[in-house]
């Protein structure tokens, strides 16, 4: 029944990355990590989807650490669809208040975009190509180790400045490709996140909620769509 079990999970999650949509960026369910603590470290995995229709899964990854008293780095990657790559890198400051933590880093991310679009009419055949960076700060306010250290609870409010380089190129009915149309306006992204760790004080389960809202988006087309929401379940550990 076990082995039956598994199978079936594993179908179910190969089923799940074979959903993808036709988006350039997505929400990253990155870790808030409420470092307190001078040496403490943190990793933590999950998998995200983006919502209400459960589509462009992610792999996610995040490091956290504090060299220093009130002094706190992390690191996060994200694979979305087995084929857009986002990596970010940040370092700041954290404040413990007995049992609350406010944390306030700078950073910056660089992620890619490609999908295809294909369609039966032959002159219906683009994909979009290119990559972005952002320039951002974090803010992230919560609770760590309640109850004796089996609860985390945490909010945070990441903001900064976008500037893709994505192109629509046409495929031809020849097989050409020509560049139709790019964006490469910078703009104002707004993300704030929600987090809940249970478990244990070493090893603890994830629910993270991400929503991104950028400021200025084209809306003339649909070529450059991102996601708006993002959920994700994840794995983590504590040092």
């Amino acid at each position: 029944m076990m082995k039956k079990n598994l199978i079936i999970l594993t179908i179910m999650v190969i089923a799940m990355f074979g959903f993808s949509s036709c988006i350039v960026y997505h929400p990253h369910n990155a870790e808030l990590p409420l470092l307190h603590k001078q040496g403490q470290m943190q990793v933590e995995g999950s998998l995200s989807m983006t919502a209400p229709l459960l589509l462009s899964p992610a792999i996610n990854a995040s490091f956290a650490y504090a060299p220093l008293n009130m002094l706190g780095v992390q690191a996060a990657a994200s694979l979305t669809d087995f084929k857009n790559l986002y990596v970010q890198g940040a370092a700041g400051t954290f404040f413990p208040f007995g049992l609350s933590v406010l944390e306030c880093y700078v950073g910056y991310g660089y992620g890619t975009s490609y999908f295809d679009h294909q369609s039966e009419s032959q002159t219906n055949k683009y994909f979009i190509d290119g990559n972005y960076n952002l320039v951002y700060s974090q803010i992230n306010f919560g609770w760590a180790e309640l109850a004796e250290g089996d609860f985390d609870i945490g909010i945070g409010l990441k903001g900064g400045i976008m500037t893709p380089h994505w192109d629509k190129i046409n495929i031809g009915d020849d097989g050409t490709r020509t560049i139709d149309e790019s964006h490469t306006d910078a703009h104002f992204l707004m993300e704030p996140q929600l987090m809940l760790r249970f478990g244990w004080e070493q090893f603890k389960f994830s629910i993270n909620a991400s929503y991104a809202f950028i400021d200025g988006w084209p809306t003339e087309n649909n070529y450059f769509n991102y996601e708006r929401f993002s959920v994700g379940l994840g794995v983590h550990i504590n040092f």
